[in-house]
């Protein structure tokens, strides 16, 4: 929900780790190129031509990625490549056509390459398994060219033609994933994953890397339709295969178990399986400082990432030592990179700089957070003079910047910040709105919540209602993913719509995110907490409106659900059991019900409460009860 938003807002890279290439090839072909400290920053890649080496990073420089993802695109880029470049040079079919297009394929000549290819699907080939394959180089010279659309035809008429052949089945249902369609993905995934694994019987060294790669696939898909148990079963699975594979080949394997491991932690942490997520992560850095030692250039960035979630993961859990510990040695890492190649490391400085600044900010060290802000505010200035790829960058760091304000109470400063984060999300959003309306809302609810504290009621409705129109609109396209952020905003506006005793205007909001909640609780038992939290609320209204029975009910609901919270984290729900009992209690006396009914829940909320406030509540309320015992 956008109430957690601040998170992958400045930490991105975490929420959305790069997966393994297609794992028939081997991983770190890829690193920068260490000479380079003049431009844009380029990589290397063993087994690429030059000339089509210059192509890849062409294409790259004109993405906006941290030097991490950068490598691991590259070597995702080399995999398709080499996979292009063994299917060019084995081809059966009109060998001089095809070593032509090999040859343009060496020289970055994408564009021809696939025009040559092009003839050779419009030569009415006859042959099935010819023109699958056909389409299949076709769909990869397009992928190369970052053409995604126009690949998926080809795959999809590859799948077609042979749908036995798992890799035409793998490609093909992760460009329905890409595309957001779930329910053919899930089929063609499904159907691929079950002929990898008959394969896999005879012949494991092939196929076991794929059937890791499809269950990669069906994780993805299943985390992000919030099918948890399925998601979690997938990514188990992978990391076991990639486990067994490493024994074999470690050389080949390793990054693919990090990966997979960064993968199944991330997934841990974000449904509540903190201890799990701690185990996955703290092997992964373990694997990351072997690869790190054995090639410095290839994974010391590698490692920085693995560092900054395995400390983002201890900001949540503690203590906040080994926290602290992680993410400075992400910073220092990164810091002794830049001294080497300031350009190719200096991004990753401020990156590593924003995650240290969230954690200090966390952990109430808002004047020690501030510098380290602001210095990755100045080197994302800087670096968006030379390539204006960096602005994002620039506006994520404001949006953090604004929270350390926020926590400081200097709103002045919060508000500008963040409307220059808005400002330039907005610029963004003109030329890739996919990838920045997200932002744009996360810092519009951000502001309305700054404003709704600073008693701007006007300026807080509007900032949250156009913030709830970008997730309306997302969550059409994908209502799995943005439809929780659909319910926070209602819960925003309706807090204001109750505040200034527009009473059916809070409950239209309330009883619209409800069932969403409802629904987004089946599958995270986490989000129960929101559910009570919105039947509070709903509640309330109810009880304003002496709408009774409602109110009776859905404060009743409140207190089941926040009890079973309060057995399994007293702490957590002591407080939120503690209000829903008192408003219950006084549910019940609107309804005539008496004190014997509402009193006992008035002394169980003044054993619950933590808050000093809310027990002092309680207990004033524990007096009015004991003036009507029967003499």
């Amino acid at each position: 929900m956008l109430g957690v938003l601040a998170i992958p807002l400045i930490a991105v890279g975490l929420a959305q780790q790069s997966q393994p290439a297609l794992v028939q090839t081997s991983s770190g072909w890829c690193s920068p190129n260490i000479a380079n400290v003049i431009g844009n920053v380029t990589v290397n890649c063993i087994g690429v031509d030059p000339r089509a080496l210059k192509r890849l990073n062409a294409e790259l420089s004109r993405k906006n990625l941290q030097l991490a993802d950068k490598i691991r695109e590259a070597d995702e880029w080399t995999a398709k490549y080499k996979e292009l470049e063994t299917q060019l040079s084995t081809a059966g079919d009109d060998s001089a056509l095809s070593r032509q297009a090999e040859e343009y394929l060496h020289q970055g000549e994408l564009e021809k390459a696939g025009a040559i290819l092009d003839q050779l699907l419009g030569g009415e080939e006859k042959e099935i398994d010819r023109t699958a394959a056909n389409h299949y180089k076709r769909g990869l010279v397009f992928e190369l060219q970052f053409r995604r659309a126009e690949a998926f035809p080809h795959f999809e008429k590859a799948y077609q033609y042979r749908p036995e052949q798992v890799k035409y089945g793998e490609k093909y249902g992760k460009a329905l994933l890409i595309r957001y369609d779930y329910v053919r993905a899930e089929q063609v995934l499904l159907a691929t994953l079950a002929n990898a694994r008959e394969r896999s019987k005879t012949n494991p060294a092939e196929y076991q890397p794929y059937t890791a790669q499809v269950l990669d696939d069906l994780g993805k898909l299943y985390e992000t339709t919030n099918r948890f148990k399925e998601a979690e079963a997938a990514k188990q699975e992978v990391v076991s295969i990639y486990r067994q594979l490493a024994k074999a080949n470690p050389a080949v394997y390793q990054p693919y178990l990090l990966m997979a491991l960064e993968s199944l932690g991330f997934f841990h942490a974000g449904t509540g399986r903190l201890k799990e997520a701690e185990s996955a992560d703290r092997e992964a850095v373990e694997i990351g400082r072997q690869l790190a030692k054995s090639n410095p250039g290839a994974y010391q960035p590698l490692l920085t990432g693995v560092l900054r979630n395995l400390g983002f993961l201890y900001v949540r859990i503690g203590p906040p030592r080994e926290a602290e510990a992680a993410l400075r040695e992400s910073l220092d890492i990164s810091r002794q990179l830049a001294k080497v190649n300031p350009l190719a490391y200096q991004p990753d400085v401020a990156y590593s700089l924003i995650t240290l600044a969230f954690f200090l900010n966390t952990a109430q060290r808002p004047k020690d957070a501030e510098p380290d802000y602001q210095e990755a505010l100045d080197i994302y200035r800087q670096l968006a003079k030379a390539d204006p790829v960096y602005q994002h960058h620039v506006a994520t760091t404001l949006f953090g910047l604004a929270l350390v304000y926020t926590t400081m109470q200097r709103m002045k400063e919060a508000e500008a910040a963040d409307q220059e984060a808005l400002e330039i999300f907005r610029q963004l959003v003109k030329t890739n709105p996919a990838g920045e309306q997200m932002n744009v809302a996360s810092v519009l609810s951000k502001l309305g919540d700054l404003y709704h504290a600073t008693q701007r009621s006007k300026e807080a409705e509007a900032a949250y209602r156009e913030a709830l129109d970008i997730q309306r609109e997302l969550a059409k396209a994908s209502p799995a993913v943005y439809q929780g952020n659909v319910a926070d905003l209602l819960m925003k506006l309706a807090a204001i719509y109750g505040a200034t005793q527009r009473l059916k205007e809070a409950e239209a909001a309330y009883q619209e995110a409800l069932p969403i909640d409802r629904q987004l609780s089946k599958a995270n038992p986490a989000a129960q907490a929101q559910v009570a939290n919105t039947l509070y609320g709903l509640a309330y209204v109810h009880f304003q409106m002496a709408k009774t029975p409602d109110a009776v009910r859905e404060s009743a609901e409140c207190v089941n659900i926040n009890r079973e919270r309060w057995t399994a984290n007293p702490e957590a729900a002591g407080d939120d059991l503690a209000k829903g009992l008192l408003l219950y209690a006084a549910a019940l006396n609107q309804a005539k019900r008496g004190p014997s009914e509402g009193c006992p829940l008035v002394l169980e909320a003044k054993s619950k409460a933590r808050d000093p406030q809310l027990r002092m509540k309680a207990e004033n309320v524990v007096r009015i009860c004991e003036t009507m015992k029967p003499n």
